[in-house]
């Protein structure tokens, strides 16, 4: 298997994820402005109050949407890998796919829907109801304590942890395979 092919494959696994995952939540908040309540800045869930029942189901819907996508993307990706592979990929290579993926998910997730357009952009569909003009809308600050919490930053442990998560059932399924 040849480096700039599986380069290839994981790139364009990742520019997957990231569309799929923007996707959905553009969609929930399209459906929805409250679906994403629990990702606001506390002042702004205090001033907005509780998620309507529309909030929720779409919230529940968005969730599972994405959890299909943390699914199908990687395995996806690893079918593509394992088509050029001249035998099994073992650990590694899909270790590296789920990590590159996670890691332009995340880097996406911060740079563009949180910073760029929660912070700076506002657009009508980020803005709940009845909080508009609020300053922890610009609260760059906010989404780098939810990326890296103290204690322990697991947001950033999931990185390694979805590699190695697609890493290890690759290798329970090539095991079982044959």
């Amino acid at each position: 298997m040849d480096l700039r092919g599986s380069a290839g494959i994981v790139l364009a696994s990742a520019l997957v994820l990231v569309a799929l995952f923007t996707a959905v939540v553009v969609g929930a908040l399209l459906v929805a402005r409250d679906a994403l309540l629990a990702d606001y800045p506390p002042a702004i869930r205090e001033r907005y109050g509780s998620r309507s029942e529309r909030g929720r189901r779409v919230a529940a819907a968005a969730g599972l949407l994405n959890a299909l996508v943390f699914v199908a993307v990687p395995v996806g990706g690893v079918l593509a890998l394992r088509d050029r592979a001249d035998g099994p990929l073992g650990f590694w290579p899909p270790f590296a796919l789920g990590a590159c993926c996670f890691l332009a998910l995340v880097i996406f997730d911060l740079l563009v829907l949180d910073w760029w357009l929660f912070c700076l952009v506002q657009p009508r569909l980020m803005v709940l109801p009845g909080t508009e003009g609020m300053p922890e809308y610009r609260d760059f600050a906010f989404h780098v304590r939810v990326l890296v919490p103290r204690p322990v930053p697991w947001p950033l442990l999931a990185i390694p942890g979805y590699g190695a998560g697609v890493g290890a059932v690759t290798c329970l399924v090539e095991a079982i395979a044959g």
